[in-house]
């Protein structure tokens, strides 16, 4: 689980560096993956395979920072990996992203810049990028009503499908917040599959295609940390 690919601001200004994967340390982890014999497969791809191959590997990023274009897209391309990437619809409101901790919106991530359409449709036509739905407003969905709910979760699938001329079958909880209503809702409105913000690998036995662990890749962590966390298959 990634969010920016982005140089950190300083320290005295930054709350969230920790979202800031620095553009060197992707390429050195793609370069890593790349050299341990490792596939990458979009969320969509993954579900639907009968058997996970061991060195199986899916980079997802929440929210739809400019930087997954200006940055990622082309150490992907390099690289020949593919990933999801999980768009808030209303991402250019000024207030969509807020500080969980705080409960209130953080000037410092809405002030980043966000994916345009045509950014999405350009990385759309390499055949590398999934994008899937991260809500309408990246709300805090155990918190709504089931209406509220079903309105974030299906009307962005909606428009996603319609802006792009795509399925869109991946689903990425905010905050990694989720209730059982909104898996429900989730696996009702036909999406395929869920991710989640739960600590782990995917193993076909134990999790629900809806309700998916990822391991958080840090901003704040070096290579070292990175192959650590892909070995054990956890983030410490």
């Amino acid at each position: 689980m990634y969010h920016m690919i982005s140089e950190h601001l300083p320290k005295n200004k930054s709350k969230f560096n920790r979202l800031r994967v620095k553009p060197s340390e992707f390429e050195k982890q793609l370069i890593w993956l790349k050299k341990n014999g490792f596939t990458s497969f979009t969320l969509s791809e993954l579900v639907n395979l009968e058997v996970i191959p061991n060195k199986a590997v899916v980079l997802s990023f929440d929210d739809g920072y400019e930087d997954n274009f200006t940055k990622a897209f082309p150490l992907l391309q390099k690289y020949n990996f593919k990933a999801t990437i999980y768009i808030v619809l209303n991402r250019f409101n000024e207030n969509w992203a807020t500080d969980k901790d705080l409960d209130k919106a953080s000037n410092e991530l809405n002030s980043e810049k966000m994916l345009n359409d045509e950014q999405i449709k350009i990385m759309l036509k390499s055949g590398l990028i999934e994008i899937g739905s991260h809500t309408l407003d990246h709300v805090n969905l155990p918190k709504l009503s089931n209406e509220e709910k079903h309105t974030q979760i299906k009307e962005s699938k909606e428009k996603i499908e319609d802006i792009f001329s795509i399925k869109c079958n991946s689903f990425a909880y905010p905050f990694g917040f989720f209730d059982q209503n909104s898996v429900k809702i989730v696996e009702e409105v036909a999406y395929f599959n869920a991710t989640t913000t739960v600590n782990g690998v995917f193993d076909k036995s134990k999790y629900s295609n809806f309700e998916i662990p990822r391991i958080m890749i840090s901003g704040r962590q070096g290579l070292f940390s990175f192959i650590l966390k892909i070995k054990k298959g956890r983030n410490r």
